[in-house]
């Protein structure tokens, strides 16, 4: 089996269980940042409070959503190359 071959196969294999992501790291901090941005509306609306007065609070809760979509990101991405990785391993071991 070349290995290229043995690759793909490995690929294959941890997709199972460790997915890649997809879209981009930057993407997933834009969508984790808008949610966060939607809460602040949501949770600025229920109390009655003006998102103009906060500000400073607003891009602060944008900013760590951004942060925790990044890293999150990068979590599951790591997640998925250490799969691919043991499956590979597996692979020329011939233990699979």
């Amino acid at each position: 089996m070349t290995d290229e071959r043995k690759q793909k196969l490995a690929g294959e294999r941890a997709e199972l269980y460790a997915p890649a992501p997809t879209g981009g790291s930057t993407m997933a901090g834009l969508c984790a940042g808008t949610v966060s941005l939607l809460g602040v509306f949501v949770v600025s609306g229920f109390y009655g409070h003006d998102v103009e007065d906060h500000l400073v609070l607003t891009a602060v809760a944008t900013a760590v959503g951004f942060l925790a979509g990044v890293i999150g990101y990068k979590k599951v991405a790591r997640a998925n190359r250490r799969a691919v990785r043991t499956e590979r391993q597996a692979i020329d071991d011939g233990k699979s």
